[in-house]
């Protein structure tokens, strides 16, 4: 049997359309496959509770709250719809407890029973008495609220004890003492600060204005900064461009040549060296020039005779030269008294 194509496309639509309804009350917090029971309760403020929020009992998830709408009767009310598991057995003493769930303020129902009804039970479709409970209340339940109130008031009771002991008034008064002390202090923190910032606000200003100077030069100079960034832009191209093996040949031919001149520099300290040894040890002329100082006896004594011999010219010069004119003797030398040239004699 051939099945006609518009006939498989309903199939699938239909299966499809199923599965986005299962879909979509499993998402919703209810199962399509379980069996449950409807129940309803009111409430004259749900406080934010959501469509899909828990059904609890003990802690368990026995359902979900499947819509929240107000009474179309008495607007002053909301109708709040629940789908509970089928095994749950309500008795008519049941409460539906509008509770939190945590600090944020999720929002859940709580039904509270004392034991699981076999007749006169809540029957399917039936409305539950509803109760609103605190946050702190759900948090802490009653006894352990209790204890806690308890415990607060006999550590404020020992309080109140100490301070009305004997030495609670002196502890008291240093305890003044010490935060009157402590606000002289800050007040004289303060004016100190207040001081400060006196005497330094004059060279802040001097600061900001010599900033404002700097960035003023500087808006003024950009065609100059400008020019000589491109100047060092052009000069790192040249660098980037030229052959980098020629330069480091240069280099290297230069290093060769400087380490020629230093061998030849060490050789001729080495001859020098040599020669002043020499010198030292007393060997060649060149010692016996330094050393002998006969030499300079015989200089010291040609320098005076030289500077007589001048002074003597220049004061007896016709001891040394006869100018005739017309072929007759030259006048005689007479000799003078204090004649320089004697006192070397």
């Amino acid at each position: 049997m051939k099945i006609a194509s518009e006939v498989k496309i309903g199939i699938l639509a239909a299966v499809t359309l199923a599965v986005l309804i299962i879909g979509y009350k499993y998402l919703k917090g209810s199962n399509v496959f379980d069996k449950s029971k409807i129940y309803y309760t009111t409430f004259s403020n749900v406080q934010m509770l959501d469509a899909s929020a828990p059904v609890l009992t003990r802690g368990i998830k026995v359902g979900s709250v499947i819509k929240v709408a107000l009474d179309p009767k008495n607007p002053d009310q909301v109708i709040v719809t629940m789908d509970v598991k089928s095994d749950i057995k309500l008795p008519q003493s049941a409460r539906a407890v509008l509770v939190s769930t945590g600090l944020l303020g999720g929002k859940a129902i709580d039904l509270w029973f004392d034991h699981h009804c076999t007749e006169d039970c809540i029957p399917n479709r039936g409305t539950i008495p509803s109760e609103v409970k605190s946050m702190l209340s759900n948090m802490l339940p009653k006894d352990e609220l209790e204890d806690y109130v308890q415990l607060l008031g006999k550590s404020l009771g020992n309080v109140f004890d100490t301070l009305s002991g004997p030495y609670s008034h002196s502890q008291v008064a240093h305890i003044v003492n010490n935060l009157d002390a402590t606000l002289r202090h800050l007040e004289q923190l303060s004016n100190q600060l207040n001081t400060l910032i006196s005497l330094s606000s004059k060279n802040i200003n001097q600061s900001l204005q010599n900033i404002d100077q700097l960035t003023t030069a500087l808006a003024k100079n950009s065609n100059s900064i400008g020019a000589s960034l491109n100047n060092i832009e052009s000069i790192t191209k040249q660098l980037k461009d030229a052959d980098a093996g020629k330069l480091v040949g240069n280099a290297n031919q230069a290093v060769g040549t400087l380490n020629t001149t230093i061998a030849e520099g060490k050789k001729t300290l080495g001859e020098l060296n040599n020669v002043l040894n020499q010198v030292q040890n007393g060997n060649g002329s060149l010692t016996k020039l330094i050393k002998d100082p006969s030499l300079y006896n015989n200089l010291d004594r040609t320098s005076k005779n030289l500077d007589l011999l001048l002074q003597d010219l220049r004061l007896n010069p016709k001891r040394y030269i006869h100018v005739s004119v017309f072929g007759g003797k030259g006048e005689k030398y007479e000799k003078i008294t204090n004649d320089p040239a004697d006192a070397g004699k």
